[in-house]
């Protein structure tokens, strides 16, 4: 465990249960027998800690509470309670510490960390740990940092060097004192040790109840409130360089894990102080919900399984861009983008919010239901309705009314258009829902000869549906063959129907795919100068068990976003690669399975000057021999 680790977990054990209520006084006297010299403040910590094995009584069945506790016994409570790793390079044991001493594991890992002195000097195993000393390792342990509301006089700590970190836990209510004095200078008893550690827990846990501001400190630890908190694998890719400013000063629930590592966002909300800048989620999923405050504000790669809410000023700007939410709310009057594969379940637009607003739906952006004050509104609120209103399936939670709005979005209707011959005459159209479907290259897709069609008060019948193909791609005998990733969209004329059917053939794999920091924004300034190009890739556990085959696809874009061909691969070890369009596909030499999470470092060279950008995709891909 690095030394900022440490820092940022008090425990992996001790601090993991806070929700879990404390064991009971009466739990205490059943474990040791002379837990009545213990005061009545310390015994629900005495018992809580006991069960998590953190602290323990004597083999004769004591606790002794008020015994102060010595340097060695804090280390020994430290390796238990962080689970600290003997290191491989493991530091020289000080010279007053014997090699078969019961603490001398104990002592070297903990000096392994950077806590309680130094190898090269006397670590003093035996000397009792005053409650100065002891708070001060805590706080820096922890990263512990107050907003400077306590300061004490000088001369009430005895080293100058530790007086901001016990003003820091007075602060955060670790000490409180009797009332009259601190007694800095005083053992610390094992019953005293034992609420300082309940109280620590319970600080620690405080980002898992409400939003505490973010403050970063590196793209592995970051500050939630009066904490540092190390981040999982996973997370490492919201917590990116690229994120710093928009995220820095944001507000902040998570969920941590057992470790006090940050596995999870629950809450996230963006305050009015940002502007123009971009979120990207590198696939990440939020659990609860991101409040967007500020303006011309840009989400992406995400997942957010609560409510996107777009609350700030009027005019506010948000672009979502391959993010896919169950709600999405227009609080205030906003321009909202949907592009790439962007999908909202419902999007509700507030009454304060329908004028002004816009919502603009580019490439496959889709909402399944739009809830408004009135369902005339949504002509006007959707740019060019009469071309996107097949990416909306309910309006109000019922199918659609048939609208022949112009392009632009004014809003005019007209029940005057003619339509096929046998159509289905109802005051509502017909609603297809799209047909979604993750495909392997390479290999035979059976179109369907029938879909489902939900008419007017939901009632679903299946209707002959005739495929087209799109571009680069043919159907034979009702089956189709695609050679190169990517996602194909066959549109179908449907019986007595005049909407058309969508279907969509994804080969794209849901692994997780971080692109190293400097792979972002590459800039070439001599024609065949070459780049490395870092990413890791970590399949899914669906993926890992399922799919053979898996192959990377590198598809480069220019500054103007536009798709480029300039870039080519020199070397890959252990990858086969080939050119595909504006594309390269990468498969392993060997054939054998991505089953585990590897990272993979490419050389790339590029024809022209300029500033390139990758978008990675993992993909099922029929290995052959080339």
């Amino acid at each position: 465990m690095n030394k900022w680790l440490l820092r940022t977990t008090l425990s992996v054990t001790l601090l993991s249960q806070l929700q879990a209520p404390f064991a009971s006084a009466q739990a205490s006297d059943l474990l040791f027998s002379d837990i009545h010299q213990a005061s009545n403040w310390s015994l629900d910590s005495i018992a809580y800690l006991n069960e998590k094995g953190i602290t323990h009584g004597y083999d004769d069945g004591t606790y002794k509470p008020r015994k102060p506790i010595t340097r060695q016994e804090v280390a020994e409570l430290l390796v238990r309670a962080l689970q600290l790793p003997a290191s491989a390079s493991s530091v020289t044991l000080p010279s007053d510490v014997r090699p078969s001493s019961w603490s001398a594991d104990s002592i070297q890992r903990v000096l392994n960390q950077g806590l309680m002195g130094r190898p090269d000097e006397p670590f003093r195993p035996t000397d009792v740990v005053t409650r100065e000393e002891l708070l001060s390792i805590f706080v820096q342990a922890t990263g512990a940092r107050g907003e400077g509301k306590t300061a004490l006089p000088e001369g009430e700590v005895s080293s100058p060097e530790r007086k901001q970190s016990i003003e820091t836990s007075l602060e955060l209510g670790l000490l409180q004192g009797d009332g009259r004095k601190l007694d800095l200078n005083k053992p610390t008893e094992r019953q005293e040790i034992a609420v300082f550690l309940t109280r620590l827990m319970d600080a620690l846990q405080e980002p898992q109840n409400r939003e505490l501001e973010l403050t970063f400190v590196n793209e592995s630890i970051v500050r939630i409130g009066a904490f540092q908190y190390p981040v999982t694998d996973d997370m490492k890719a919201l917590f990116t360089a690229g994120n710093t400013e928009l995220l820095s000063g944001s507000t902040l629930k998570v969920k941590l894990t057992s470790g006090f590592k940050i596995q999870e966002i629950v809450d996230l909300t963006v305050p009015a102080s940002k502007s123009n800048l971009t979120l990207d989620g590198g696939g990440l999923r939020v659990s609860g919900n991101i409040t967007i405050l500020g303006d011309h504000i840009k989400l992406q790669h995400l997942t957010v399984a609560g409510k996107i809410v777009a609350g700030g000023a009027p005019k506010t700007s948000l672009e979502l861009h391959d993010v896919t939410s169950n709600q999405l709310e227009l609080a205030t009057a906003s321009q909202l983008s949907l592009t790439g594969n962007s999908l909202i379940q419902s999007l509700t637009v507030s009454q304060t919010a329908v004028d002004g607003s816009s919502i603009v739906l580019k490439e496959t952006g889709e909402i399944n239901d739009i809830i408004v004050p009135d369902k005339r509104l949504v002509p006007n609120l959707v740019k060019d309705y009469g071309i996107n209103q097949g990416k909306i399936q309910l309006i109000n939670g019922q199918p659609r009314e048939t609208q022949t709005a112009a392009s632009g979005g004014s809003g005019t209707s007209s029940s005057s258009g003619s339509s096929s011959s046998g159509s289905d005459s109802n005051s509502s159209a017909p609603v297809i829902p799209t047909i979604n479907k993750i495909q392997e290259v390479d290999k035979a897709y059976v179109l369907p000869a029938q879909v489902s069609v939900r008419l007017d008060g939901n009632t679903t019948v299946n209707r002959t549906v005739a495929w087209t193909a799109p571009e680069g791609v043919q159907i034979t005998d009702g089956a189709v063959h695609i050679k190169v990733p990517g996602v194909y969209v066959f549109s179908g004329k449907v019986e007595g129907v005049a909407e058309k059917a969508q279907l969509k053939l994804d080969v794209r794999l849901p692994l997780k795919l971080t692109i190293g920091n400097e792979n972002s924004n590459i800039v070439v300034t001599t024609p065949g100068e070459a780049k490395t190009i870092t990413f890791t890739s970590e399949p899914l556990l669906e993926v890992a068990n399922n799919v053979e085959h898996i192959s990377y696809l590198f598809q480069w874009t220019d500054e103007n976003g536009e798709p480029s061909s300039q870039a080519k691969f020199i070397r890959a070890e252990g990858y086969e690669y080939e050119k595909l369009g504006n594309g390269w596909l990468l498969t392993k030499t060997d054939d054998s399975p991505t089953t585990s999470k590897e990272t993979l470092s490419l050389q790339v060279e590029f024809g022209e000057p300029g500033t390139y950008s990758v978008k990675i995709t993992a993909v099922k891909h029929e290995h052959h021999e080339y």
